[in-house]
């Protein structure tokens, strides 16, 4: 069996750490009020970053003061340029690194000294590989100061000036937005995650190996990346396609393939996600409709589901959430060797052995114990770190996520309990634009297999990449008449019926069908369809009728899809009188040539 793991998205990032010190200086003794201003420039597709700290001293008793003090940031936090001033002059910082850290140290030349006297310092320095272009997004992960006293903080973000970016996500949600600039006010998080840009792309290439070891044919199902309500899939090419393509209950996007005896078949599938931070409206009619039959399941015990007993204070969401977050440790060991899926119960007894599965898991069986809808995500973490990736670039390292469905809102909400507990950012109030989804996994825990698990070697199979090239759109609808009634009668309804096929490369939500005629009443007719994926046949009934009684006619049947005359066909309308009459004179004839046949035996048999 294919190991499922987990990319591990964020940095792992300590706070600032501020340390002042003085003669006997204890935390009641001062107040620090800082103030981070962040200043982009954009350059040949990277973005500078100048920072400045403006960290503001105030002594709160006459006999003592401080006069120095250090600033600790992560070791990755990399630093150039750096300068530093207090209120009189320019002075000179020391910088010293460890195996986790970067420490500055400063010391006033001058202090102010006194109750209430205030000292100020100024640090200045660029960095680089601070906000990053990521594909069609500007992306930041900020360490927040780790205030040890009384005092304020303030972050500040100036966007250059040029720029049409606008902040899209914030964990935690800014203070402030007003132009160009975003303000926190006194973040208490352990970090500050930011997204500039509405949606992100990425380029799939993504293989799967089918292997029918059985001495008869078969048919078997694949799972491509589906449509969603935060995704949305542009496919450049299915090799070969699929005998037939649908979605089922969940919404997954699957592939029938016919398999001889013994055959073994390599399927590539190519094309584009598009990752959207708000749900789609045109699909989100569909995801409230779908619900009622949904839900039959959604509240079921299933394997890796079950037999979890949890006494929790509450039955929100965000408890439960926070209860998983806070009782598992991610155990970056299991991504190194195989292991297997250890469901909610083994998670709770073990939970130092936690990956991303046991995350969904127990949170997915404490929600549904609370008559919460949940499901798993199994899919795809983006990240550009190659630290990030656990495993070896040979295998493909797959991410879960779990997602419920909020019924006061009507829509589903993602999560990912894993990441905020490796990073420390709120992935419940807000997601992001890296996850990009494979299979869901609702009617059942296991199936269907995401992508990167149709495997008959150690090969490297799922291949993501941001990109920031827009694919274009092709609806290409095409109408099967085969079935369509060719010719009818004026007397009574005539059910029939047509196929719709779509040829193009996105699913189409919500497809309005119109059928019309100006010689033909029409009953019984559904006037959309609420998806239809790519390569997906659907069959349309109705019933025709004759408007016009007792003449003969070719009547015309116009179909009409997003407002777009897309068939027109002939009908021919014979009236009943003429079909009675064929009939009457077909039966007489019958009679006829019944007669000539005893006539000429009889004869025959005088004869002999």
């Amino acid at each position: 069996m294919i190991k499922r793991f987990c990319f591990i998205f964020a940095f792992i990032l300590s706070s600032f750490i501020l340390h002042l010190s003085s003669n006997l200086v204890y935390a009641a003794d001062y107040r620090s009020d800082y103030q981070v201003q962040y200043f982009l420039s954009e350059n040949n597709q990277s973005l500078n970053t100048s920072v400045q700290f403006t960290i503001r001293i105030t002594n709160l008793r006459s006999d003592v003061y401080v006069n120095k003090f250090s600033l600790s940031f992560p070791k990755n936090f990399l630093i150039k340029n750096l300068k530093a001033f207090d209120d009189r002059q320019e002075i000179t910082p020391s910088l010293t690194i460890d195996d986790t850290k970067s420490k500055i140290g400063l010391e006033f030349s001058q202090p102010n000294t006194g109750k209430d006297s205030v000292n100020t310092f100024t640090l200045q320095f660029n960095q680089e590989n601070l906000f990053e272009i990521n594909g069609n997004v500007w992306e930041v992960i900020l360490p927040t100061v780790e205030l040890q006293t009384n005092g304020s903080y303030k972050i500040i973000v100036n966007l250059p000036a040029n720029t049409d970016k606008k902040i899209s996500i914030a964990k935690p949600k800014p203070t402030l937005v007003t132009g160009n600039q975003i303000i926190w006010d006194n973040p208490n998080s352990r970090t500050v995650y930011a997204v500039f840009g509405e949606s992100q792309l990425y380029s799939l290439n993504l293989n799967y190996h089918l292997v029918n070891p059985n001495i008869y044919p078969v048919y078997t199902d694949v799972a491509f990346p589906p449509d969603t309500l935060y995704q949305k899939i542009f496919i450049e090419s299915i090799k070969p396609q699929p005998n037939s393509t649908y979605t089922d209950e969940d919404g997954n996007f699957l592939g029938r393939y016919f398999l001889k005896p013994k055959e073994a078949l390599p399927i590539e599938f190519k094309g584009t996600a598009q990752v959207l931070v708000k749900p789609r409206e045109e699909v989100l009619l569909v995801v409230r409709n779908l619900i009622a039959n949904q839900e039959k399941y959604l509240l079921t015990e299933k394997k890796y589901w079950n037999g979890v007993n949890v006494t929790l204070p509450d039955q929100a969401p965000s408890t439960i959430y926070r209860y998983v977050v806070n009782t598992l440790k991610y155990d970056y060991q299991r991504t190194t060797s195989k292991s297997e899926r250890l469901g909610a119960v083994t998670a709770l007894i073990e939970p130092n052995r936690a990956v991303c599965v046991e995350f969904s898991d127990l949170f997915i069986s404490l929600a549904r114990e609370r008559g919460i809808y949940s499901r798993e995500i199994e899919g795809y973490g983006f990240t550009k770190d190659p630290q990030l990736r656990p495993l070896s670039l040979a295998s493909d390292v797959l991410h879960s996520w779990p997602e419920f469905y909020d019924k006061a809102a009507q829509v589903w909400t993602q999560t990912d309990p894993t990441w905020e507990n490796t990073s420390g950012i709120d992935y419940f109030n807000s997601f992001d634009l890296n996850h990009i989804v494979f299979a869901i996994h609702g009617k059942r825990s296991d199936y269907p297999l995401p992508a990167g698990m149709y495997k008959i070697e150690n090969s490297k199979d799922v291949s993501v990449a941001a990109t920031t090239v827009h694919p274009q759109e092709n609806k290409d609808i095409e109408f099967i008449t085969d079935t369509l009634a060719a010719k009818i009668t004026d007397k009574a309804s005539t059910k029939t019926k047509i196929t719709v096929l779509n040829k193009g490369n996105i699913f189409l939500w919500n497809m309005p069908i119109s059928l019309k005629s100006e010689d033909l009443n029409i009953d019984n007719f559904n006037s959309s369809i609420s998806v239809l994926a790519p390569f997906e046949k659907k069959e349309i009934f109705f019933e025709i009728a004759s408007k016009i009684k007792n003449k003969k006619i070719n009547a015309t049947l116009d179909v009409y899809v997003f407002g777009n005359k897309k068939l027109s066909k002939q009908i021919i309308v014979i009236p009943y009188t003429y079909e009675l009459a064929l009939r009457i004179s077909s039966f007489v004839v019958f009679l006829l040539l019944l007669l000539v046949l005893a006539r000429v035996y009889r004869s025959s048999r005088k004869k002999a």
